[in-house]
């Protein structure tokens, strides 16, 4: 299997205070779509499968974050608010003026962000995975960052996201990595394509990254703003995602005014790349602003509040 986009109608550079930030556009549709990257790990190919599905009804515009793929590499400057200018300014190069926004996992901080802030931009809202620190499952506020930079004998579980590790073992990290968030049976080609992408990054700058968003308390922003957002929001998660809790997908979308939550009960961290057959159809509808209803697989759930959501 391997990972690749289709061919673009435009694409070009976004400049940002100097670093250029790579972006394509695809399909013809009067209305826009912009995928908002996840995590500077991968860069746009990991959205080959949804491209041609809405493609075919939108405009889709994709663009690769700073620090991966054919964007510049800058030593610093990683931080959501960067994220958020980069896809502003994608948008304005692209001549898109008004966007829905369908993003994952990390990227989904930025997106609510930019839907918060600039709400005349953002016609519609699509989280999938949510990392979004929000809910019961939310760490405390005095949470420190030490585990990051600590130096272990041996790294098991979770304690792989390390600094030391990264620098050790980037390789292992990141199949690690992969092979938890698609957890779902048979997915081994997929993990294979999308490791050849990750093996790509950089991990100083995933780490300065990290450096920079720890010491602005950048997870602290999103949640603030959720109830704010008026865009018409989709939550999609996995039943069995191993990364980010179902309880947060449900705390982010009972914290945003009128979001609905899908459910895919066979699903790992994003069964939009592991299921595309499965899941683009929905996205279709809900970007089309139809009524969401349950299919196969899929499960549409009223949100609910469990316990005291922690927004910090």
């Amino acid at each position: 299997m391997d990972l690749r986009l289709p061919e673009p109608e435009t694409s070009g550079f976004a400049d940002v205070a100097g670093v250029q930030i790579a972006w394509e556009s695809f399909g013809q549709g009067e209305s826009a779509v912009l995928v908002v990257p996840t995590w500077n790990f991968v860069d746009s190919r990991v959205s080959a499968f949804l491209v041609p599905a809405l493609s075919r009804s939108f405009r889709v515009v994709t663009f690769d974050p700073r620090g991966a793929g054919r964007s510049d590499r800058p030593p610093t400057g990683y931080r959501f608010d960067d994220h958020l200018a980069d896809a502003v300014a994608v948008l304005q190069a692209a001549g898109v003026a008004r966007a829905s926004l369908v993003t994952g996992s990390m990227g989904a901080n930025t997106a609510a962000l930019l839907a918060a802030r600039l709400p005349d931009q953002v016609e519609r809202l699509v989280l999938i995975a949510p990392a979004i620190n929000v809910g019961p499952a939310a760490p405390p506020e005095d949470d420190n960052d030490d585990k990051f930079w600590i130096e272990r004998v041996s790294y098991e579980g979770w304690q792989r996201w390390s600094a030391p590790y990264w620098r050790q073992n980037w390789p292992g990290f990141a199949r690690w990595f992969l092979e938890t968030a698609f957890n779902e049976p048979g997915s081994e080609a997929l993990i294979d394509a999308i490791l050849r992408i990750a093996l790509e990054a950089d991990p100083e700058i995933l780490i300065q990254q990290h450096r920079e968003m720890h010491r602005g308390r950048d997870f602290l922003a999103a949640p603030a703003l959720l109830g704010t957002i008026s865009s018409p929001t989709l939550v999609l998660h996995g039943a069995l995602d191993h990364s980010v809790s179902l309880d947060v997908a449900n705390a982010v979308a009972t914290a945003i005014p009128g979001a609905a939550l899908a459910v895919a009960a066979a699903g790992g961290h994003r069964p939009d790349i592991r299921s595309p057959e499965l899941i683009n159809p929905l996205l279709v509808d809900f970007l089309r602003g139809q009524q969401l209803t349950a299919r196969p697989g899929i499960e549409i759930r009223q949100p609910q509040r469990l316990g005291r959501a922690r927004v910090h």
